[in-house]
């Protein structure tokens, strides 16, 4: 068909014609909306063309891309007026907080909201209420949303999770009726593994705000350190039978929550109620979803002075378009899209009304930060013994989240001071290269949840893990001082001493102390180079190494003709310091060509799925090798383990999970190991070996509950229940770093603990971290699992012929900030 020049014109002029403009998402989507699920590829064409048409009243940025490529992006909406000077608007809120330079101008305060839609990528209405939403702010044809919009910035995301979020919708346009079919059992209510809840890692993007591993989560703090909202609804979906929940949140609330954030929280679920009242909807308000764990899409924004909700409707994977509820009545998805733009609409509305109470808190809460921080603890010390590297780690987390810090600059003796190593209070000398964080600065309660050692916690009955300290998570060792310290002196990233050799060295030596001399093994063993590990210390040119250190040799690498450079290549890539040596002689311990120097073998990593599997344990490791060791992983179904020929791998991940291993595949797995296999399992994957032949794994038997019990009141039993409950704690470990599995690592371990199963110590294998009797704690354990836990392994390594199988008893990945475990779970494939 021939297009001549006058028709294509007429089609240019009828695409940006009045006509077509601000076209709604009725108008735009080829169905009605709430008909069917949007592919982000048209959420994301149904903004650019809103904002294509809008231009006095709506801007769209995109921040990023997902690992998948799909884009971010956000649209902010406000009055013609304040669009024109929104930089203005930006600028004068960071200077309220402290992060802009200037005096803030008081006189015409704006209220910043910020919604976030669909961080669950199968909680979908959040995304699909994102479009009826921006047509309604970006024409304002109502008039309430016009006066809200005078003194309103509204930021929305309308899809916080692209990659989730299309991995859901494809496969409910893929297997769900022509027809909407409401009977939960139908395979569109179905959603198969690994569903679309997590990112494209199977990470759950809403445990992520804080810890930041993610590439959504670190470009979205980018941004909206830019901002700084003064309200932050995170919307969210929940199980098909339980009514609209909205706050004020439940407890337990941290105490780092303002009287201010609990009061408005209180204001706007009032006015969120008088809507759904009027609609005779059902809703619930303070149970189950408290503001405790700082990792939230709710806690995060009220560490960082904003009014930060939770928002769940009824829905979730299962509801696909329509579906047959407890009550009998249907759910659709055109009443989840309803439910949560009234919400979306209720707290704009709120917002607008108290811009005024909601500015002069918002730049209140900053001042006190700076001046009067809350917390027990005024400053946090990071001591100089720490390896550069470790720092260096947790220095590029705080400078995502704009937390200041600093070297001491001045040496101090005797100071008051909670060490973390030993749990204790101690009288501390500070030296003045240490790294100092002060609590005296604009983001001074984020400082304090992420450093304390234990958060006060007024309610056991918590919705996640709750102790969490970076100091423990990152294996530092660290002081928390009740004084005031500033720092008088500005921290340079580190960066490696190069040794300037005058001839070709025999070999390089590197300490074993943090990720980052895995890293470099890694790489050059991808390559081909030849990599060993020291099993004794040794005395050499003046260094003293310890058991774990690698060495590359020219004798064993002769015929690789690039050696000393993609050496010295790698070693600038992963911060890594070379020490060359020029002979292989030691001044004490053994000689470079001894048997104690055992060649690493080139590891070919495996790791089971499939619907037993945990898709967020199998998400943080699959993450963890592709990104920080940049080494290859195959994923094998593990139903087909028996038809898969194991002998191709050295090493097979079982992580977390709910397991029912048949007779025939624990035999497979038994030969396989016998010939030269390596085991791991953690957390549930532990489980699946305990009890069975072969292992010398077995389970800790529970004390007897009080039959006693059952005659008291029901309220009493139900609460009784958290007695055998661990929702996420610390422990420190013993630890034994003369093995293997311990390389690198000091003399205590402080492992995350989130499941209250405990095995006996083995008599045929080792336990080279285990908990002894008087082991110490932060976070919630329950009465009757913190003695069951004692003397209790927490690794467990045993010989299987010529193999061995790794039992580590928590996820030392987890959700990919616990550091100190990702040189655990090295050790295990390295070593």
């Amino acid at each position: 068909m021939r297009i001549t020049f006058l028709s294509l014109a007429l089609l240019l002029a009828g695409l940006f014609s009045p006509a077509l403009a601000q076209q709604s998402p009725n108008e735009f989507l080829p169905y009605k909306l709430g008909e069917q699920f949007t592919p982000h590829h048209l959420l994301t064409d149904y903004f650019e063309q809103l904002a294509q048409a809008s231009t006095p009243t709506m801007r769209l940025e995109k921040y990023g891309k997902t690992n998948e490529g799909r884009p971010l992006q956000l649209a902010i909406f406000s009055s013609r007026e304040n669009m024109a000077r929104l930089e203005q608007i930006r600028l004068n809120n960071l200077r309220m907080a402290g992060m802009a330079d200037g005096a803030p101008d008081m006189s015409n305060p704006v209220a910043i909201v910020w919604l976030s839609m669909s961080v669950h990528g199968n909680e979908p209405s959040g995304a699909e209420c994102s479009m009826e939403l921006a047509f309604r702010l970006a024409t304002q044809q109502d008039p309430k949303i016009q006066e809200w919009l005078k003194n309103t910035v509204v930021v929305l995301d309308p899809s916080l999770n692209p990659d989730g979020y299309d991995r859901y919708t494809h496969w409910q346009r893929m297997s769900s009726n022509l027809m909407r079919n409401t009977d939960p059992e139908s395979r569109e209510h179905r959603e198969p593994w690994p569903g679309g809840r997590p990112n494209h890692y199977y990470f759950d993007l809403n445990r992520d705000w804080a810890w930041a591993t993610q590439v959504e989560t670190q470009q979205r703090l980018k941004v909206y350190h830019r901002w700084l909202p003064h309200v932050h609804p995170d919307v969210h979906e929940q199980g098909i039978n339980d009514p609209y929940y909205f706050a004020p949140a439940a407890e337990p609330m941290h105490e780092l929550i303002t009287p201010w954030q609990r009061e408005f929280q209180t204001e706007i679920g009032e006015n969120n109620a008088r809507h759904f009242d009027n609609h005779n909807w059902f809703y619930f308000t303070k149970e189950v979803f408290d503001l405790f764990y700082p990792s939230y899409g709710d806690t995060y924004p009220s560490f960082n002075g904003a009014i930060g909700m939770t928002y769940e409707q009824a829905g979730g994977p299962r509801a696909g378009r329509a579906i047959e509820t407890a009550n009998g009545d249907t759910l659709t998805l055109s009443d989840r899209i309803e439910h949560h733009l009234t919400t979306a609409l209720s707290t704009i509305e709120v917002s607008s009304k108290s811009a005024k109470l909601l500015v002069e808190n918002f730049r209140e809460y900053y001042k006190k930060t700076s001046s009067q921080p809350q917390g027990l603890y005024k400053a946090f010390v990071i001591r100089e013994v720490n390896d550069p590297n470790k720092v260096k780690t947790l220095c590029n987390l705080l400078d995502q989240h704009m937390i200041r810090y600093g070297r001491v600059g001045a040496g101090l003796s005797g100071v008051k001071a909670f060490d973390y190593t030993t749990g204790k209070e101690i009288s501390a000398s500070i030296n003045p290269n240490d790294l100092v964080i002060s609590a005296y600065q604009p983001h001074s309660v984020m400082v304090q949840a992420l450093f304390e050692p234990e958060a006060k916690l007024v309610d056991s009955m918590t919705y996640d893990i709750t102790a969490w300290s970076l100091i423990f998570a990152h294996g530092l060792e660290a002081y928390a001082l009740k004084e005031r310290l500033e720092p008088k002196k500005a921290y340079e990233s580190y960066k490696p001493q190069k040794d300037l050799a005058t001839a070709t060295p025999f070999a390089w030596c590197i300490h074993r102390k943090s990720l980052a001399e895995a890293k470099f093994v890694m790489e050059l063993m991808q390559k081909g180079v030849k990599v060993r590990t020291a099993t004794e210390p040794f005395l050499m040119a003046e260094q003293q190494y310890m058991p774990g250190a690698f060495t590359v040799s020219k004798a064993d690498n002769r015929h690789v003709a690039n050696l000393e450079q993609w050496v010295n290549e790698a070693a600038e890539r992963t911060n890594v310091r070379l020490y060359p040596v020029f002979s292989g002689f030691s001044a004490k311990g053994k000689d470079l060509g001894s048997d104690a120097f055992q060649l690493i073998k080139q590891p070919r990593v495996a790791m089971v799925y499939g619907d037993d599997v945990d898709d967020n344990s199998f998400g943080h490791t699959w993450h963890f090798f592709e990104t920080d060791l940049r080494q290859p992983i195959s994923m094998i179904e593990l139903d087909r383990l028996h038809r898969i020929n194991l002998s191709q791998y050295t090493t097979l991940i079982f992580p977390n999970g709910q397991y029912n291993l048949p007779e025939n595949t624990l035999q497979i797995l038994n030969k396989w190991m016998e010939k030269g296999g390596r085991l791991i399992a953690f957390e549930g994957g532990v489980k699946a070996f305990a009890e069975k032949d072969g292992f010398d794994l077995k389970t800790k038997e529970a004390p007897k509950k009080d039959s006693s019990m059952m005659h008291r009141p029901y309220s009493v039993r139900q609460r009784d229940g958290l007695s055998d409950g661990l929702p996420g704690a610390i422990v420190k470990c013993a630890v034994d770093n003369t093995h293997p599995l311990c390389y690198g690592m000091p003399n205590y371990y402080h492992s995350l603990k989130t499941m209250s199963d405990a095995f006996v110590m083995p008599e045929r294998a080792d336990a080279p971290i285990f908990l002894e009797d008087s082991y110490q704690s932060y976070g919630f354990i329950g009465s009757r699992v913190k003695p069951m836990l004692k003397k209790t392994p927490v690794a467990v390594f045993q010989r299987m012929g010529e193999g061995e199988a790794i039992f580590i008893v928590d996820n030392p990945l987890f959700r990919g900030f616990w550091e100190q475990g990702k040189v655990l779970i090295t050790n295990a494939m390295l070593f």
